[in-house]
């Protein structure tokens, strides 16, 4: 597999951010997986970078350590090419084109390695059972074991387990391209956003239900927790891509609560903010009127913005409660 990387090819673009891509393209042999953290090394490509994959397949596991080297830099998966037009002139932004291509075999796991999973109208996602392409005598037992690392891998990527099953359906000298529609089921197609995941979290004596999300404005969590002796709290974690300085001195904060008939309520007087790493954190105590709001709410999150008049606002867009309604109100109800 051939990897090229295209940066920002003027100031403006530049300025503007994103401009960026990675090509990779061509069958996966063993060792590419290698060269391609070589290649990322070598070029200093930055994250949420977009990775256009065409590619018929090849080494399964060369392929799944490119999925994961991919999910760890937080780059996005398309299929296709993405390269410069030259024939088009542009002075401040220069012109792309996104060319058709497929996502074979072992290339899909590859593609499953995006963070956020991009399907174009005319892309084609081809499966079939994975296989090694030079049988030996002890084929079985190493199938098997590749097997099981597949599965780790799909599940390890937020796929549906039926994607294998999908695989598997199809004999390994055939291919099964896979509609739009069966691929967004199964979660390898996100689009701009990824559903949100709920679970219940303990840590050092604090109890919390916690909703995890990643879109197009980053990765973010929303917590409601529970710590004695101060009660309940609401905490944001937030991917702070470059804004820390506007996500801690922006000087109101707002807890948002509903998806339309939103219930505002502002934060700004008793919430602490602190930047670790690439998040930006935000946490504030709570009511127990307000923990129950939020416990029986159809989605909330938090707001930071430059004032009451600014229609812009950074934070996290209010996560849909669906899927972790019962975790919300029996930890509420429960530790009321």
């Amino acid at each position: 597999m051939q990897f090229e990387y295209t940066p920002p090819q003027t100031s403006i673009e530049q300025a503007l951010g994103g401009f960026r891509c990675i090509n990779a393209f061509g069958p996966i042999q063993a060792g590419d997986d290698e060269r391609f953290l070589e290649f990322l090394s070598r070029t200093q490509v930055p994250p949420r970078t977009s990775v256009y994959i065409d590619s018929p397949g090849g080494d399964v596991e060369a392929a799944m350590t490119i999925g994961r080297t991919i999910r760890d830099h937080w780059f996005s998966t398309h299929i296709g090419q993405y390269v410069l037009d030259h024939n088009a002139d542009g002075e401040f932004i220069k012109k792309r084109l996104l060319l058709s291509g497929q996502c074979m075999s072992a290339a899909t796991l590859v593609f499953l390695g995006g963070r956020l999973r991009y399907l174009a109208d005319d892309a084609k996602f081809g499966v079939h059972q994975f296989s090694f392409r030079n049988p030996t005598p002890d084929h079985v037992v190493r199938s098997q074991i590749l097997s099981a690392k597949i599965a780790r891998y799909v599940s390890d990527m937020g796929v549906s387990s039926e994607f294998l099953e999908l695989s598997s359906a199809t004999l390994s000298n055939a291919i099964d391209i896979v509609p739009e529609e069966t691929l967004l089921d199964l979660r390898v197609v996100t689009g701009g956003q990824t559903p949100v995941e709920w679970s219940i979290q303990a840590i050092d004596n604090v109890l919390y239900v916690r909703g995890e999300r990643d879109n197009l404005y980053g990765h973010h969590k929303m917590l409601l927790g529970f710590a004695k002796p101060a009660g309940f709290f609401i905490h944001a974690v937030i991917e702070s891509q470059g804004r820390e300085k506007e996500l801690t001195e922006f000087p109101l904060v707002e807890l948002v609560i509903g998806e339309t008939e939103h219930t505002i309520i502002d934060l700004s007087a008793r919430c602490a903010r602190a930047v670790e790493g690439i998040y930006t954190n935000i946490s504030s105590d709570l009511t127990k009127q307000e923990a129950e709001q939020v416990a029986c709410s159809d989605a909330f999150g938090i707001r930071v913005r430059g004032g009451p008049d600014a229609e812009l606002f950074l934070g996290v867009g209010t996560m849909s409660t669906e899927g972790g309604a019962t975790k919300l109100r029996s930890f509420f109800h429960n530790l009321n």
